[in-house]
C-alpha cells in the first residue's frame, strides 16, 4: 500500500476544529488567513460543515474538507512562512484542532 505522503499522490486535507466561542473574530482572522493559502496552493474546497451531533469520539465544532493534486503541497501549505505568521490568531481562536492529511486505501 502507497504511504499518502508520497510525492505525487492525489490527497485529501481534513481539519476538525473546535473554536473558542470567546475568540470568534480570531477565528474569522484565521480563516481569512489560511483559506487563500490553501486554494493558491491548489486546493479544491469539497465542503465545510458545522458538526451537528457526536456518536463517538471528541467533539469539534467544524469540519474543512479540502482536495490536493499532492500529499507534499499540502505539508509544504502548512510549513509556510505566510502559515507561521498565521499559528498565533489559530492558537488563540480554537481550543483544538486537527490537521490530517489523508489518502486512498
Amino acid at each position: 500500500m502507497k504511504d499518502a505522503t508520497t510525492e505525487g499522490n492525489k490527497a485529501t486535507l481534513v481539519v476538525t476544529a473546535t473554536p473558542d466561542a470567546d475568540e470568534m473574530s480570531s477565528v474569522q482572522e484565521y480563516l481569512q488567513g489560511v483559506m487563500p493559502l490553501l486554494v493558491g496552493a491548489g486546493g479544491n474546497l469539497i465542503k465545510r460543515l458545522k458538526v451537528s451531533d457526536v456518536i463517538n469520539g471528541n467533539p469539534s465544532g467544524m469540519v474543512l474538507v479540502m482536495d490536493f493534486d499532492a500529499a507534499d503541497t499540502i505539508t509544504g501549505s502548512f510549513e509556510s512562512e505566510a502559515y507561521s505568521a498565521l499559528i498565533p490568531v489559530r492558537d488563540k481562536g480554537f481550543k483544538k484542532m486537527n490537521i490530517l492529511v489523508t489518502g486512498g486505501l
